[in-house]
């Protein structure tokens, strides 16, 4: 439809046109997540006309001229923030600078409708609303930073505070949304208000939708709908508001009753939120301040409760220094009480600045022992010498008057030459350069004042300035009131490894009844180390024993001067720790005892001392069959777990009761520990302590802490099962070693198991390996299972295979006892044959075993011929094992390899068949004496 329009009918009040009787149809139920409008009418819509803004700024204002009007129809909403992408130029926002006051946001309008959604379904709480609708910036930090940002410390002048103007956050340009109506909408805003006036709520509630849908970011439409549903429904009352607020956040009253509202519905951390927003919104109201701290700490937020007040010391002016020392005051204690010396001295150093008038010496104090904690002993000086009468002279103070005074002179001539020559020949120092020559401390001076004085010369290495200074200090200072001065003091003496000056001061202070302390004792035992005077670092350390029994530090130190002095007994009773009575035991403590304990030959507490260092991270084995689960080749945790299982079964706990706890001490380090465990292993051997030995091998094998060193531990645990002669569980060890190495070693490991054997696994798995090679040892080790077993072909058949493959003095020793067992037997035929091929055999023996094991196989043969019973040949060749040179080796190694007492005794044997006493005596007297 066009027609003709005027001025005055272009700039007519919508609100006059929108003032007919409205009714709209709402044919289904318009739902918004949280919100759900129903109304069941049949009246037909009405049409709004809307005037398009940019078509009449545009537009020339001759009266001949005419625009058309587009028409408006309210339809039905699906979403309270729908996507408003579509919209016409007049709702598009312009680019800008984000102000941080304004929280302006760079969000889509979906994600906005989407974040929107999700605080009224309840999905998200407000807090997380705010952040991320404001792009996660933390206003508080910011500001707070903006804050710190304006300050600069002095080390001894105190500048002025210059305030920023403007802030951009990570440089990042973002829309600025447009949060006032259009004069099109604010009719229509007009409108709902009345609705809601006259008691048409849902028709009110409708039209605000309906602005929602086009403006979202307007708060109008918000906090209408919060008066709407403030009686029926609070907490949708509540949400609106808390958006109308967020659209809107300048208002710190509003805030303040929403943060009201949000406590009596029990949300404090909505209330923390509403609180920020209203601090943004008036920075310099304390109240808001100490207000929201105690939600805070309420809360159990002591990290935002002291960002909070340090927020609060930097936007106060120095108008408000009462205020700014009260807070920065507690602020220091906080910090430093959570060890937090950083923080501390920054909130201090805000009273420097902002309050130079309202110092007191309360602040000069805590400044100076911040500043020595920090070692900024420099600066700690100059606060000293600016707040109070404390004087120093610096010794090129007059050497530099002179040098000025030469410089003027010479400028007279040459101005500019001159400067540049002085700058260059003369660069300017600050006192602080010079050296010190001389100082003064008047008496007025605070005792702790004095006290830091001293600590501050003492690090700068003023070591003689501050030794003329001490009689004056601890003479005229009474220890039992200013005992932690004294001992500050000779702490930072003794850091300079001045122990005698130290000592004068810790003198009255163990006198004294006040700190007389284990501490102070302490610290006077190590002076007296330092002073190389043990005996009286002994009396010293033996006092703070006394004071403090469970001191570790102190008995550590004690038992090291007790060991020095070679007093072990001593030294190992200071370090004794009980499991049943002590709460926590020390590793480095027990370690050191066990050590001791070796030391001293106290072999059985060593044993146990050690047993109880390893029950830190090994399992205590409580009966032997628990070593089937620990004697496998796998890792710690299969272990661990075959172990529990098994002691599950078995109705038991995995842990042990009244087992000792241990603190989280490192040392000593994992060498050291399993060196220890290796010296035990060797002691024990030498003990002979054989089933120690496997209990302590087979531990070793439930520790984590050893599990890199498994396979040199399971080694050790198949010797001790050797040693022990427990060849069950030493044979489910050696079995994995032969599947992984099959060498010769391994061979002899497994031999020697079998020899002890007590059942016959070893034969099924013999015979399973058999067949891979043509010739190896576990073909000899299968025939000598069937020559044991009486089943000599077998073992013959095995035997000659072999010797026809790879001919050795071993095969065709074994070849000739085994015909020679074959002819012993009562049954067998062709004896003499057999017999002649024995023989046969034990002389192609001694050929390939040549010379060097001459001794050897005269023996075998001479045990040959004794067995069928050739005694003349048996005596010939006993006796060529009597004459024969052993050689070099058989020397070396006599208690090992050498025969002769041997077949001295066979002799004596048969000579005393043949009754023949006299010759039996004669061998028995000439090789076989003890």
């Amino acid at each position: 439809m066009e027609c003709n329009v005027n001025k005055r009918n272009i700039n007519m009040d919508i609100a006059e046109k929108t003032a007919m009787e409205v009714e709209l149809v709402v044919e289904k139920s318009i739902s918004n997540d949280s919100l759900t409008i129903n109304e069941n009418t049949s009246v037909a819509p009405v049409i709004i006309e809307e005037l398009d803004e940019s078509a009449i700024s545009s537009m020339d204002m001759d009266i001949n001229e005419f625009v058309e009007a587009k028409a408006l129809q309210i339809k039905e909403v699906g979403d309270v923030i729908p996507n408003y992408s579509t919209f016409s130029p007049l709702y598009n926002s312009n680019k800008d600078v984000i102000d941080v006051e304004d929280q302006e946001t760079a969000l889509t309008a979906d994600e906005e409708d989407r974040l929107t959604k999700q605080f009224l379904n309840g999905e998200l709480t407000f807090s997380e609303y705010s952040s991320r609708m404001d792009q996660d910036i933390d206003q508080e930090t910011i500001e707070n930073d903006t804050s710190r940002r304006t300050i600069e410390f002095d080390r001894v002048t105190v500048p002025k505070i210059v305030e920023q103007k403007s802030y951009k956050v990570n440089n990042v340009r973002q829309k600025k949304r447009k949060r006032v109506l259009p004069p099109v909408l604010q009719g229509l805003m007009g409108e709902a208000n009345l609705r809601f006036a006259k008691g048409e709520v849902d028709l009110a509630a409708q039209i605000c939708m309906e602005i929602i849908r086009q403006v979202p970011s307007a708060p109008e439409p918000f906090q209408t709908l919060a008066m709407i549903y403030e009686n029926d429904q609070p907490e949708k009352s509540l949400q609106f508001a808390l958006i109308a607020a967020h659209l809107s956040p300048k208002d710190a009253d509003q805030w303040i009753r929403l943060a009201n509202l949000s406590l009596e519905s029990g949300d404090i951390k909505q209330a923390i939120t509403c609180y920020s927003k209203a601090i943004q919104a008036s920075p310099k109201d304390i109240s808001l301040y100490e207000t929201r701290a105690q939600l805070q700490e309420q809360n159990g937020d002591k990290k935002a409760y002291l960002r909070g007040y340090t927020r609060l010391i930097h936007q106060l002016e120095t108008e408000d220094g009462e205020y700014i020392i009260k807070y920065a005051k507690m602020l220091t204690k906080r910090y430093m009480q959570e060890d937090n010396n950083e923080q501390a001295l920054e909130a201090v150093e805000t009273i420097f600045t902002k309050c130079p008038d309202l110092i007191t010496l309360e602040e000069v104090n805590i400044m100076t022992e911040l500043l020595i904690t920090l070692k900024q002993f420099q600066r700690c000086l100059d606060i000293l010498l600016k707040y109070t009468n404390i004087q120093i002279q610096y010794k090129k103070t007059k050497e530099r008057e002179k040098e000025i005074t030469n410089e003027q002179a010479k400028s007279e001539k040459k101005e500019e030459s001159s400067n540049a020559k002085r700058k260059a020949t003369f660069p300017l120092r600050s006192q602080n350069s010079d050296e010190i020559e001389s100082c003064d401390v008047p008496d007025n001076v605070v005792v702790d004042l004095k006290a830091k004085f001293l600590i501050t010369l003492i690090e700068l290495d003023y070591i003689p300035l501050a030794e003329k200074l001490l009689p004056k200090f601890y003479m005229r200072e009474n220890p039992e009131i200013s005992g932690d001065l004294f001992l500050d003091v000779a702490e930072t003496l003794m850091g300079k490894k001045e122990f005698q000056l130290a000592m004068v001061l810790l003198d009255p202070l163990v006198k004294s009844s006040n700190f007389s302390l284990a501490a102070v004792w302490l610290r006077h035992a190590e002076c007296w180390v330092g002073c190389d005077n043990l005996d009286k670092a002994i009396e010293s350390y033996e006092a703070v024993r006394k004071l403090s029994p469970q001191h570790l530090g102190a008995r550590l130190a004690l038992a090291k001067l007790y060991k020095k002095s070679e007093q072990y007994d001593k030294a190992i009773k200071v370090l004794y720790q009980d499991p049943e009575s002590d709460i926590t035991l020390d590793s480095d403590v027990l370690y050191q005892r066990t050590l001791l304990l070796f030391k001293v030959g106290r072999y059985e507490e060593y044993f146990s001392s050690g047993m109880l260092l390893f029950s830190r991270h090994c399992v205590n084995i409580r009966r032997k069959v628990e070593l089937n689960a620990l004697a496998r080749a796998t890792g710690v945790r299969q272990r661990l777990d075959s172990l529990q299982l098994r002691r599950l079964s078995c109705g038991e706990k995995f842990e042990d009761e009244n087992a000792p706890t241990f603190n989280a001490n490192v040392r000593p380090s994992e060498k050291n520990e399993f060196l220890l465990f290796l010296q035990m292993c060797k002691q024990a051997y030498k003990l002979r302590k054989y089933g120690f030995l496997q209990r302590l091998c087979f531990t070793a094998l439930t520790s984590k802490r050893f599990k890199t060193r498994n396979s040199h531990i399971i080694f050790l645990c198949l010797v001790s099962c050797i040693h022990n002669k427990d060849s069950f569980y030493g044979y489910n060890i050696v079995r994995e070693f032969v599947r992984v190495c099959q060498r010769s070693n391994t061979w002899n490991l497994l031999n020697i198991i079998i020899q002890r054997a007590e059942d016959l696994r070893h034969n099924r798995f013999i015979m399973r390996l058999l067949g891979r090679d043509v010739f190896s040892y576990l073909h000899i080790m299968h025939a000598n299972n069937c020559l044991v077993s009486g089943t000599y072909k077998y073992a013959l058949n095995g035997y000659m295979s072999l010797f026809k493959v790879s001919p050795s003095a071993l095969l065709a020793l074994l070849i000739g006892v085994t015909q020679l067992q074959m002819a012993c037997q009562k049954m067998s035929a062709k004896k003499n044959q057999l017999v002649i091929q024995a023989l046969a055999f034990f002389k192609k023996y001694m050929q390939l075993r040549g010379k060097e094991g001459q001794q050897e196989s005269y023996y075998n043969v001479a045990r040959a011929f004794h067995q069928i019973g050739l005694l003349p040949s048996a005596i010939h060749f006993y006796k060529l094992v009597l004459k024969e040179d052993p050689g070099d080796l058989v020397k070396q190694h006599a208690n090992l390899l050498d025969l002769r007492k041997e077949a001295a005794f066979n002799l004596h044997l048969i000579y005393l068949q043949s009754e023949n006493h006299l010759l039996a005596r004669m061998y028995l007297e000439n090789y076989i004496t003890i």
